[in-house]
């Protein structure tokens, strides 16, 4: 390739300093024709200068008309000043002649370059601002990474006027291959082309990567030749390539957009799947647990109470787990409308007292709190469901007649609430992760219940929106401790 651009431009000088030539025999011709008509010499001068001006109209570059400006003046010399047919000058006045029809001859030859450049750069600007209008609508009707390759591909190797590879990532993570010929004909998509597949041709040929947000999502090759190619078309090249790589990240941010939209109807689903079940589930389960408390009021015998204080006991379960998928629906939309105003703390805990009397008898629960009545501001309710849930977590995971601790101490602008228990306590691998929604640990732990993970990622979520934080841990002394603060108004 390199030698034929050489010959082609052997054969353009060629034909340039030919036509200059030829301007020139021309030209003198003519003016022989002036002078035998009795014209005068100022006719021959101006006859030269517009040969000049018509040289550079028809030639490329300053060179051809400075060279005819100058053999403009050795024929006028030769042939139309005394003593003619040669270089000779006898009358001085010539040379002021000859530097006037040098500097005009120099002028409008370099001023019709300029114009002809001007005018040429123009039109092959056009042409590329057409080209790349083409190439642009072309990919704005695409979609897919691989149909963007497709068309690209077509389009290069229509530009190149060669064959065009791309290796191009698809979906699945798999690399594929494309073939455009130089006549426009593609070849069939290969799927999962081998990596050394691709390195070894990418080795072999010009490749030109198109990188988006950092990822490379494909690689043009073309024949090695293609490198030699000028400025300008390379220019253009890696116009074009700039379009496709805006169009492949458009397809990236369509599909994002799609995938983001089909979570969040994903998640609206779930949501409203639970919800659905949750209330249909609360309703008999109301049921269950009124009527197995009825039955243990009302029955004697000690084998029969156990098995319904067995149902009883799951049904309470159960209902703590309906209302903590409701409390998760809520949460997770941002429904979770929470009316703060200032509480006695004594009534909150108050309730987890007459909860935990009632469901986990089983149990001693202690609490330990400041002499003085506190007020602080928060919703009563869902202040109520955090330490139930972490109270009922306790009991779970602690063997019966152990005791359970909730301490709850002033500091600072600070109320702290801990829940203590003697049980076998977190796995220290989980503590990470344990308030993330529906994490569950894989050790075996001493409870025959394993929930949905979501007791301790609605108190996190419940303290949170009031401003607070949770944590927890290990106690020294064994057992689980799980604290968290709120801000205290009077503090």
């Amino acid at each position: 390739m390199k030698k034929e651009n050489e010959r082609i431009r052997v054969r353009e000088v060629a034909r340039q300093l030919g036509l200059t030539l030829g301007l020139n025999l021309l030209t003198t011709g003519i003016s022989f024709l002036i002078r035998h008509w009795g014209f005068t010499e100022v006719n021959i001068v101006v006859m030269y200068i517009l040969s000049v001006l018509v040289t550079s109209r028809f030639t490329k570059g300053y060179g051809y008309g400075i060279f005819a400006s100058g053999l403009s003046i050795l024929s006028f010399n030769f042939f139309f000043t005394e003593p003619l047919y040669n270089f000779k000058v006898d009358d001085t006045s010539y040379i002021f002649t000859f530097i006037i029809m040098f500097i005009s001859a120099m002028f409008t030859s370099a001023l019709t370059s300029k114009l002809l450049k001007s005018h040429t750069l123009s039109m092959e600007r056009e042409k590329q601002s057409h080209l790349l209008a083409k190439i642009t609508g072309s990919l704005a009707k695409t979609s897919e990474i691989s149909e963007t390759a497709v068309v690209s591909a077509e389009w290069l190797s229509n530009f190149m006027d060669c064959d065009v590879t791309c290796f191009f990532m698809e979906e699945d993570g798999n690399m594929a291959q494309i073939r455009v010929s130089s006549k426009g004909q593609v070849s069939k998509v290969i799927p999962q082309v081998p990596l050394e597949h691709r390195d070894f041709f990418i080795a072999q040929s010009y490749t030109i990567p198109v990188e988006v947000k950092g990822h490379v999502l494909c690689h043009f090759c073309f024949p090695k030749e293609a490198a030699d190619m000028d400025k300008d078309r390379k220019f253009l090249l890696y116009s074009i390539l700039m379009q496709v790589t805006i169009s492949m990240e458009r397809v990236l941010l369509i599909r994002d957009k799609e995938n983001a939209r089909a979570e969040v109807e994903l998640e609206r689903f779930k949501s409203n799947l639970l919800r659905a079940i949750s209330h249909d589930i609360r309703t008999p389960l109301t049921r269950i647990m009124g009527t197995s408390e009825m039955l243990l009021q009302g029955i004697d015998d000690p084998q029969w109470k156990e098995v319904i204080q067995g149902i009883h006991e799951d049904a309470d379960w159960l209902t703590r787990l309906v209302e903590n998928i409701l409390s998760f629906t809520r949460v997770h939309e941002g429904n979770l409308a929470i009316k703060i105003q200032l509480e006695a703390v004594d009534e909150v805990l108050s309730a987890v007292v007459d909860y935990m009397g009632k469901y986990f008898p089983k149990h001693q629960f202690r609490i330990l709190i400041p002499d003085e009545v506190l007020f602080i501001p928060m919703n009563g309710k869902l202040m109520e469901q955090v330490l139930i849930n972490l109270a009922g977590n306790a009991a779970e995971h602690s063997p019966e007649q152990s005791e359970i601790v909730l301490h709850v101490w002033l500091e600072g602008d600070k109320i702290w609430f801990e829940m203590d228990d003697q049980g076998s306590g977190f796995v220290p691998q989980d503590l990470p992760r344990i308030f993330d929604l529906f994490f569950t640990s894989q050790e075996s732990r001493p409870t025959t219940r394993h929930g949905l993970g979501l007791g301790l990622a609605i108190c996190k979520a419940i303290v949170e929106f009031h401003g607070g934080e949770i944590m927890a841990g290990n106690r020294a002394e064994g057992g689980a401790m799980v604290k968290f603060y709120l801000k205290n108004q009077e503090g």
